[in-house]
């Protein structure tokens, strides 16, 4: 797997042309109170999961009257369960449709949610569930060693007009990738990786980027772009579930794949090393101005909550971690130097422990499902009880505080950064999910990309950021902000040689 991951420049570029979506009108953003009146019917996989709950409450306060949520799952407690909660989140607007999807209620209006038992990777009993939806939303993780069938399920059924996941693994990225003339001829829109990160991340750094190129060509300085940066913070869990333990224990047995030099390189020894620190928030001192050129028509004008970003979220310790954006991001920028991508949590003291664990087993036991899932089982009643305890400290009395910082770097040294920030990681993926799926279905653009493919325009870029933040929760977006310098995570250039000599040994 590993010596296959750069062959993803070419996937990228010669699988996925760039496809001009500049006469694209993007309708309202996430804030609107009108409501449309096309019914739709949106089909979750994971949806009784934490992720797929969120998912299906935002699209019942978004998504148009008359429509349908089915929330699918292998068990049913759970599926009445997450039924159940949705409608408690959305009391107005959703309706419950009954224990099974086949049985139509008539007439009220709103949305209805279902829920509806299904193994997805029985694909005979998958594309019984597809048919008859119009977007079919994959968010049941993990996607390591798993084969994008879900993707094949909506392109081959006629009525599946969309397609959206919250996939991370670069594999399975390129499975998907394969399948894009088959979504051309079947007229389905599909859009990877589109959760918070990778997803609205990849956005904001085609937004940085774009207003660096912008920013210097116009002081006559060029505009190449020569380094992209990725980090995130997430307290605990951030309200993601279980699963999110297991996902980032496996990911510890993968290889880095970022930009080094211009060119995409996986680093076998890099993941879960500890980065040192990074601020997610813009100091007074690093700013040079607000860029007003900005493609955004949110991003000048309407950025907000850095001091509150500086307040609640802070300077926080990082760790490296394969998010997919780290390679696929630099490709369609195509960058002159480096990449990173990692994330933090807290307390800070798990950010040292999972350094520690990282440093002293080896990666092929990380690469084990078994050993993998064993430790986020040994983990979980510390974790719960580390969530219990950032809930009462924190000031919204939710405990699952986000936030990101993407950095683009121009060869003059000069860059462009963005901070976002959003009360709750798991309703910022659910969130970010349900704004690309209304996407695709409003503007659709056959084929599958990943989203910085999709939104590398300026005018679609603008739209589907102004929804991205505005939604409920989102409390920092400061827009994209010319900063005298954004230096990398402190301690990477060392972590990063000590990978490379860790190569070199192999």
């Amino acid at each position: 797997m590993v010596a296959a991951l750069p062959m993803l420049l070419a996937a990228a570029a010669v699988l996925v042309p760039p496809q001009p979506i500049l006469g694209l009108s993007l309708n309202d953003g996430g804030t609107s109170s009108s409501r449309r009146t096309r019914d739709e019917r949106f089909v979750i996989l994971g949806g009784t999961g934490r992720i797929g709950t969120a998912v299906a409450s935002h699209l019942l306060r978004r998504a148009p009257d008359g429509s349908r949520v089915v929330l699918v799952g292998r068990d049913e407690c759970r599926g009445r369960d997450a039924v159940g909660e949705v409608l408690d989140e959305n009391p107005v607007v959703a309706r419950n449709g009954g224990g099974d999807d086949d049985e139509e209620e008539e007439g009220g209006g709103g949305v209805v949610v279902t829920f509806r038992k299904c193994d997805y990777r029985n694909y005979v009993e998958l594309r019984e569930v597809v048919s008859g939806c119009t977007c079919l939303i994959h968010v049941a993780g993990p996607y390591l060693d798993e084969n994008p069938t879900p993707l094949r399920a909506a392109i081959d059924d006629p009525t599946c007009r969309a397609y959206v996941d919250v996939s991370d693994p670069l594999e399975y990225i390129e499975k998907s990738l394969e399948m894009y003339d088959d979504a051309i001829a079947s007229g389905t829109s599909a859009l990877l990786a589109a959760g918070a990160f990778p997803g609205m991340s990849n956005v904001m750094a085609v937004e940085a980027a774009s207003t660096l190129i912008r920013r210097r060509g116009a002081d006559g300085e060029g505009g190449a772009v020569r380094d992209v940066r990725f980090n995130y913070f997430t307290a605990g869990l951030g309200g993601s579930g279980d699963v999110n333990l297991y996902i980032t224990n496996l990911g510890f047995g993968e290889a880095m794949s970022q930009y080094d030099g211009g060119i995409v390189r996986p680093f076998e020894a890099l993941s879960g090393s500890i980065l040192g620190r990074v601020k997610f928030y813009l100091d007074d001192s690093e700013m040079s101005d607000r860029d007003e050129s900005s493609s955004s028509s949110s991003s000048s004008s309407c950025g907000f909550g850095n001091d509150e970003a500086r307040s609640r979220v802070g300077e926080r310790t990082v760790f490296a971690w394969p998010f997919p954006e780290a390679a696929t991001v630099p490709a369609e920028l195509g960058i002159l130097g480096g990449s990173s991508a990692a994330m933090g949590t807290a307390p800070d003291v798990w950010n040292d422990v999972l350094g520690l664990l990282v440093a002293i087993v080896p990666r092929a036991l990380w690469r084990s499902r078994r050993f993998s899932k064993f430790i986020a089982d040994f983990s979980r009643p510390l974790v719960r009880a580390t969530d219990a305890l950032l809930r009462l400290a924190s000031p919204d009395g939710v405990g699952e505080t986000h936030a990101m910082r993407v950095d683009a770097t121009g060869t003059d040294g000069c860059a462009v950064s963005i901070v976002q920030a959003h009360e709750s990681f798991r309703r910022c993926v659910g969130q970010s999910c349900a704004e690309f799926a209304l996407d695709l279905l409003e503007q659709p653009c056959p084929g599958v990309r990943l989203p910085e493919q999709r939104y590398r325009d300026d005018g679609p870029r603008g739209k589907i950021i102004e929804r991205l933040t505005s939604t409920p929760g989102t409390f920092a977006y400061t827009g994209p902000v010319s900063v005298i310098s954004a230096p990398p995570p402190s301690e990477l250039e060392k972590a990063l040689e000590k990978a490379k000599m860790a190569e070199t040994k192999r």
